[in-house]
């Protein structure tokens, strides 16, 4: 899979797609605020928001059907692919935004249906603050609202942009996907990165103490893994792939079609995500 970035465009068309998709969810979201904060607070209190934000059974009649296939990420070691990295097919124009999800089943970085009819793909680092609240926020939101029902396809891509303990740190985690435990392994490093200030700094001993968290059943391997050189060049391929899409901070989220920048609450996100379920199944009819 490491090949699907040699097909695609020169930077400077691929970034006009992103920036096409900035555009459009930059006025989403500032129209979304800007109806938010006309609202009066005593008609519309956060309980209110987000009764009103969460779809009930009538409006879902309104989204794209839930995938078929399985939400669990793939654990088989012999049925993943640690090494993938770039897009799911060529991207030319702003027309084939959608190419930039995977939907590949040996996906390890990938959690929700493959046929899910929304895909967010992640750009994150596991150095980054920012990173960790949303992890620790709004995604968990994702992940039981949308994800958990077969609506929408999570895919993580490693866009390590803090320095040495942030490639450090995506290595690591490549060895973790490798043994079909990145999910449990992306989860301890966050839970453990929510109370502090600033970037964790994790070294090779925490990378070893999440791993055991996670339960990645050969520990020496991973550490081998993690500190020689097996991903050094799917690492560069990866941060050469973010950087190629106009991606130039974390966390960043390409919502189907639409991107959302840095640690949005799950408002922004429910917004954006169910206007995306709902050109889905317009696009399903038209097909």
């Amino acid at each position: 899979m490491a090949q699907k970035l040699l097909r695609l465009t020169p930077p400077k068309v691929v970034r006009l797609v992103i920036i096409f998709a900035i555009i459009v969810a930059g006025i989403f979201v500032i129209g979304y605020y800007a109806g938010y904060y006309k609202v009066s607070t005593a008609q519309h209190n956060q309980a209110d928001l987000r009764t009103t934000a969460t779809s009930e059974a009538a409006k879902r009649k309104d989204f794209a059907p839930a995938g078929t296939g399985s939400v669990k990420p793939v654990s088989d070691p012999a049925q993943l692919d640690a090494f993938i990295v770039g897009p799911g097919g060529d991207i030319k124009s702003e027309n084939d935004v959608l190419n930039v999800h995977r939907r590949n089943a040996k996906d390890p970085f990938a959690v929700g249906a493959v046929d899910a009819p929304v895909v967010i793909s992640e750009f994150s680092d596991f150095e980054c603050p920012f990173c960790a609240l949303y992890v620790n926020g709004a995604r968990k939101q994702i992940l039981s609202e949308y994800v958990d029902q077969g609506l929408v396809r999570l895919e993580w891509n490693d866009f390590p942009i803090n320095g040495p303990n942030a490639v450090a740190a995506a290595k690591a985690g490549r060895a973790a996907a490798a043994q079909g435990k990145f999910h449990e392994f992306h989860d301890a490093l966050y839970q453990a990165s929510a109370g502090v200030k600033g970037h964790p700094e994790n070294k090779t001993a925490d990378f070893v103490r999440f791993a055991k968290e996670a339960g990645v059943p050969d520990l020496a391997k991973f550490e081998e893994q993690a500190t020689d050189s097996t991903y050094d060049e799917v690492i560069k391929k990866a941060q050469g792939y973010g950087s190629s899409l106009g991606i130039d901070g974390v966390p960043a989220a390409l919502v189907g079609t639409q991107f959302v920048s840095g640690a949005q609450p799950i408002e922004v996100f429910r917004q954006v995500i169910e206007t995306e379920l709902v050109k889905a199944k317009a696009k399903t009819k038209s097909a």
